[in-house]
């Protein structure tokens, strides 16, 4: 289990760039659904790390805790990023990575 200051810094941490977020500045990010290879099990309110294996890259996603908020809902994974530039440059690695492994 992840200690509080690591989970707090993670919160604050692009999980694409790694720039840091100031507590002050907006913070963007988006939910993903993980391969049904990963398994999540007890992991709720934890971050766990993903390798992105054609960039050698470790990136850190957030699993959610239940909620029945329907915005949140479905999701496995919440990634927290510094801007849409990032976001959108992990999805799209994401998606690279998908179509690599998962053909």
């Amino acid at each position: 289990m992840m200690d509080n200051s690591k989970k707090d810094q993670l919160l604050h941490t692009c999980a694409w760039c790694t720039q840091e977020i100031d507590e002050n500045e907006d913070i963007f990010g988006f939910g993903a659904n993980a391969s049904h290879d990963i398994d999540l099990e007890g992991k709720e309110g934890e971050f766990v790390s993903l390798n992105l294996s054609l960039r050698d890259k470790t990136v850190f996603a957030l699993v959610p805790e239940k909620t029945k908020d329907p915005s949140m809902a479905g999701f496995d994974l919440l990634f927290i990023t510094c801007s849409e530039h990032c976001a959108q440059s992990l999805k799209d690695e994401m998606d690279i990575e998908r179509q690599v492994f998962e053909d």
